[in-house]
This record gives structure tokens, sequence and C-alpha cells, in this order.
């Protein structure tokens, strides 16, 4: 099963030279510094993200090889993003159903 994710909502961010600043709802501060980690925030900022389209992105952007898997790790950012809140499940667009 291929997992959706969105911005929670009431999730605060802004994005500078030093990185991308997240506020979440219990006032904790997240940064973002480095290129992956802004650009898999940067593609939920314009929708509603699967875990597949989030890898598939990221090897495209970065020119990461077939051969080289992303997937667990772009897995394991994503989980630590829902689990401090700034993210959550979400269902799977309408326009995406197949």
């Amino acid at each position: 099963m291929n997992l959706w994710f969105q911005i929670a909502d009431d999730v605060f961010f802004d994005e500078n030279v030093e990185g991308i600043f997240i506020l979440s709802d219990s006032g904790e501060v997240y940064v973002l510094e480095d290129d992956v980690s802004k650009a898999v925030w940067n593609m939920l900022v314009e929708s509603s993200q699967s875990l597949d389209d989030m890898c598939q992105h990221i090897k495209q952007k970065f020119n990461i090889g077939e051969d080289d898997h992303v997937e667990n790790d772009i897995r394991d950012f994503v989980t630590a993003l829902s689990k401090i809140g700034v993210l959550k499940e979400c269902m799977v667009p309408a326009d995406r159903i197949s």
C-alpha cells in the first residue's frame, strides 16, 4: 500500500538561505537544511504526495540511479515528520485513483 502525506494543519514554515524552519503546533521549531529534505518538503507544500512519488522525484532531481534505494530514507524522514506532528497521512486524491 502506498501511503499519502500532507502538511498538517496549524504548521507554520518559512524558507530562507539557512533552510526551512518549521514551527509545529506544539511550539517546537525544526530546521531542514539539506537539499533532499528541502525538496521533499517543497513537494508537500505544493500538494499531498505519495511515498512513491516522493522517491521518484528525489531520484530524478538528484540523478540517483534506480539501483540506489532511497525509499527507506524517504520513508524514515516522512515518518519522523509525522511523529512530530508536522505531516499527516491523508487519503489518495480522487484524480490519482486509477
